[in-house]
């Protein structure tokens, strides 16, 4: 008898390591198509740059990882699962920068094109506020292309919007899916009360399944996002709030909104599937951990780059990095690392990693 469980038991070992394997993929954000910078010797539009980077990320699949002590140490990457893209692909339509509709078809030319993986997609605040308006004059006052089309290709609603159609009071993205026991959910532009009560609806579904949360902001967004709590709640430049969250603002524009960080937090601590946040809008690469407005919190957050608004890579262009992230399927651990693509040469920074467990 114990020689047989021995045996059952070695078996079932061999089938778990037979199937379980690491979910790789590739984290962008911010693309601002429509917008300039310094690129190796000269003023560079997104369009180019994003090519570039669109290059690294294709070349990945040949590459092998560095022997850091990370998930996949030493191991060819092979063929990238899918890409996430955080948001802001767009740009807002101030005098010279170009229209929504122009950026969304130089990013489809350049990122849903055969040869890249499948992509994922959120809005982000220039995304929305070129579809609803914003404090400051757009010319032209609308251009909901590139909301629209993020909402198409991740939503996949009976009928598809157009920029003509697209309503952002019900035309909202937040979805998941369940690929090798992990959940993977996308929330644009931030989990507010709408957002919550649909993603809490999948995470309740499921809550053996740990999941990870893709947003365009931080936790712990800017007051502005919020919406106009005076008047008529109008997106006007008296007030000075953008509306691009469902939430009513407990403070002013400038404010710091305790109630709505403290509603979140609490969300998070009844769905402790939730495991790990990703998140771009603010623009450098980083690892920290969100500690809630009163620190009593410790959700992993791992936040991205913009290849053209960079906090630290617009001044210094060999510091331009995406995050090239690991998930083990047996052991469930999350590896994320920097990859500077850039560089002369490119550079693996050390990676971050965090159990799901």
């Amino acid at each position: 008898m114990r020689r047989s469980f021995c045996l059952l038991l070695i078996f079932l070992l061999g089938i778990q390591v037979l199937y379980a394997r690491q979910i790789r993929f590739v984290f962008i954000s911010d693309l601002h198509y429509g917008l300039v910078r310094e690129f190796r010797g000269h003023e560079a539009t997104a369009d180019e740059v994003n090519r570039v980077m669109a290059a690294a990320v294709r070349a990945l699949p040949d590459q092998t990882f560095p022997d850091d002590g990370g998930l996949g140490a030493g191991e060819r990457i092979g063929t990238l699962d899918f890409v996430v893209c955080g948001g802001d692909i767009a740009n807002r339509m101030e005098p010279g920068v170009q229209s929504a509709a122009a950026s969304w078809a130089q990013f489809a030319r350049t990122w849903l094109v055969e040869g890249m993986p499948p992509m994922w997609l959120l809005p982000g605040n220039h995304d929305i506020s070129n579809a609803i308006g914003y404090t400051k004059p757009l010319s032209p006052a609308r251009d909901a292309t590139c909301a629209a089309e993020i909402y198409n290709r991740t939503m996949h609603p009976p009928v598809p919007e157009t920029a003509a159609t697209f309503d952002y009071s019900v035309d909202r993205v937040v979805c998941s899916f369940v690929y090798e026991g992990i959940r993977f959910a996308f929330v644009g532009v931030w989990p507010d009360a709408w957002a919550r009560r649909r993603l809490g609806a999948m995470l309740d579904a499921d809550s053996g399944t740990p999941c990870l949360l893709f947003t365009h902001m931080p936790p712990e967004a800017e007051a502005d996002r919020f919406t106009n709590p005076y008047g008529r709640h109008t997106i006007n430049p008296t007030d000075g709030f953008e509306n691009l969250i469902c939430d009513t603002c407990s403070v002013d524009s400038k404010g710091t909104p305790l109630r709505e960080y403290r509603l979140l937090a609490s969300f998070v601590k009844e769905h402790p599937n939730l495991r790990v946040w990703f998140h771009g809008h603010t623009n450098y690469d980083e690892f920290y951990t969100w500690r809630g407005p009163d620190g009593d919190l410790s959700l992993p957050v791992f936040r991205v780059d913009s290849p053209m608004k960079g906090e630290i890579s617009e001044a210094d262009e060999t510091r331009l990095s995406f995050l090239v992230v690991n998930v083990d399927t047996c052991t469930r651990e999350v590896c994320a690392r920097s990859y500077l693509w850039n560089a002369p040469s490119p550079i693996w920074e050390a990676p971050d990693c965090v159990g799901l467990e």
